[in-house]
C-alpha cells in the first residue's frame, strides 16, 4: 500500500446527512447559484461536510438573505455534528 492510501485510512468516513437536511441545502444552492459558481452541475449533497460547504459559501458569497438562510441551515447542522464526534 502506498503512503497516500495509508494516510487516507486515518480519516473517518464522511457522515451521511439526513434527507431533509440534504433537501434544504440543495434548495438553497438552487436559490443562490451566484454563491456556488464552482459547483459541477452533477455534484450532489450527501454528507454533513457537503452541507457545511453550502453554509460557508452562502455566508461568503451571498447577500444578507443568503447569510440569514445559512445561519438557519447551520442551526440544523450543529446538533448533528455534536452527535457524530
Amino acid at each position: 500500500m502506498n503512503e497516500g492510501a495509508e494516510a487516507l485510512r486515518d480519516f473517518p468516513p464522511p457522515t451521511p446527512a439526513p434527507p431533509d437536511l440534504i433537501e434544504r441545502a440543495w434548495s438553497l444552492v438552487r436559490q443562490h447559484p451566484e454563491c456556488f459558481w464552482f459547483r459541477h452541475p452533477e455534484a450532489r449533497i450527501r454528507h454533513l461536510e457537503d452541507v457545511r460547504l453550502v453554509v460557508e459559501h452562502l455566508r461568503e458569497y451571498g447577500d444578507r438573505r443568503a447569510w440569514r438562510e445559512a445561519q438557519e441551515l447551520h442551526r440544523c447542522l450543529s446538533p448533528l455534528y455534536k452527535k457524530t464526534y
